[in-house]
Formats: C-alpha cells, sequence, structure tokens
C-alpha cells in the first residue's frame, strides 16, 4: 500500500534520501517522489524543466506504516504521515494510486532507460485543437484525463485537471508541449 509523507517544500528528495539509508529500511519497499516535466522560457527558448508534481509530498510503499512512522519520529524534517485524523495512518486509495501509476507509465513502454528516476515522472502531453474547432486533440498523461481538463493554457505550457485525491478535490498541472511533440510551439 502507499502512504504520504508530508514535508516542507523543496525538502522532498533530501527525504527520500534520508529514508532509503535508514536502518530497517526492509520495512518499505519503494520509497519515491512523483516529478513531472514542464516547459519553461529561458533566452527566448522553451526548455524541458522536471520539478515535484506535488509538492511537499514522498511516496512511501509499506505494509508496515506503524513502524516507519516510528521510524519517522527520529528522522527530522518530516512534517507528519497522513492519516485519517484519528491516529490511523490511510493507505493512498486504490483509484488514486491507479491514477498516479497511470500518468507515470503513458510512455513508459518507449522509454526503455534503466534509470528509476523516470519510473515516478509524468512526461509532456501534446495538444492540438481538434479538426472541427469544437476541442483538442491530445496525446500524452493528459489523454487519460481529457473529461476532467479545467482549461488550457498554450501560451504558457500546461493544462490544469480536476482530480480527487486524498478523499478531497484538488487541482493538477500537466506540463504540455504543442504541434505533434515540438517544444517551441511553431514560434508562439
Amino acid at each position: 500500500m502507499w502512504y504520504v509523507i508530508q514535508t516542507m517544500t523543496g525538502k522532498e528528495e533530501d527525504l527520500r534520501l534520508r529514508l532509503n539509508s535508514l536502518p530497517g529500511r526492509d520495512r518499505f519497499y519503494d520509497c519515491f517522489i512523483i516529478r513531472a516535466e514542464w516547459l519553461k522560457r529561458l533566452g527566448g527558448k522553451w526548455e524541458t524543466q522536471v520539478r515535484s508534481l506535488f509538492p511537499g509530498y514522498v511516496f512511501v510503499e509499506t505494509m508496515q506504516p506503524e513502524e516507519l512512522f516510528l521510524k519517522l519520529k527520529e528522522t527530522p524534517g518530516y512534517a507528519r504521515l497522513l492519516g485519517n485524523g484519528r491516529y490511523e495512518f490511510t493507505a493512498v486509495e486504490e483509484g488514486e494510486e491507479d491514477f498516479l501509476k497511470t500518468i507515470c507509465r503513458m510512455e513508459q513502454e518507449e522509454d526503455a532507460s534503466p534509470d528509476p528516476g523516470k519510473r515516478w515522472l509524468v512526461r509532456l502531453s501534446s495538444v492540438q485543437p481538434g479538426d472541427t474547432g469544437d476541442g483538442w486533440r491530445i496525446r500524452g498523461p493528459l489523454k487519460a484525463f481529457e473529461k476532467q481538463i479545467e482549461r488550457i493554457n498554450l501560451h504558457k505550457r500546461y493544462a490544469v485537471v480536476r482530480v480527487t485525491m486524498g478523499r478531497r478535490e484538488q487541482t493538477v498541472l500537466f506540463g504540455l508541449e504543442r504541434n505533434g511533440g515540438t517544444a517551441d510551439g511553431g514560434g508562439q
């Protein structure tokens, strides 16, 4: 089961590395940060950057959350293991876990890279106006959530999607490329 550890934004990688070096590391199977590709305009050119999709969150897969909690108490720099407010730790729900796996795996088959950091990476999606002018043609991770798109900002290269995470609705930003995979968007 997946659990979420909340820490200070920008300290996710420090916590992940600290957890991976803990004695008793066998209490959890995987510790990871879900990252996403984004385009940013630098010096008149669009550059691909990678940043945390959920700032302040580190995901841990474990069957022993209570033991993990005790280890976390000994680890400086983490805020809390997310729970339900009754001193019970709640796992990421199955539908939410499926959502996260889906957005990270969309291009995994095409990318045979052995880099484990790419395993939890949300790639850029591409969007183009539809042929009839009444919609979008979408490819990539965003395609699976087409009906949940709230808005698309082609100028800044992102889409806003409404999802349910942790039993509450929130928005997630997906990075966009345009014109069949070119980052420069044809000069726009």
